[in-house]
């Protein structure tokens, strides 16, 4: 059987905000993290955030390629670092899954 290979992959993370940070607090700087992500992250083609009812969050990327999507953003400066300060240390989960 011949599989076709396509490149896009798509970013999974998931994490928890630390106690005392509320959501309208966080999606603020989401906002602004955003506007980073789409100026600083090659490849990027959507970007989406979420929270469930228990304040778990999940943020999901669609990039062109692979490469593209790892968490080495997070040692970046600027926004970024506000927007990690608010994130519950060891709460954080990462996956990339490719498209077929």
């Amino acid at each position: 059987m011949l599989y076709h290979v396509f490149m896009a992959v798509i970013e999974v993370e998931t994490f928890s905000l630390v106690s005392g940070i509320s959501v309208e607090t966080f999606h603020s700087l989401d906002e602004q993290m955003q506007e980073w992500c789409y100026l600083n992250r090659p490849g990027i083609a959507r970007r989406t955030v979420a929270v469930d009812a228990n304040g778990k969050f999940i943020v999901v990327t669609l990039f062109g390629e692979a490469g593209q999507a790892d968490a080495g953003y997070r040692s970046y400066k600027g926004i970024n670092s506000e927007w990690l300060s608010c994130i519950a240390e060891g709460s954080t989960t990462h996956e990339v899954f490719s498209l077929f």
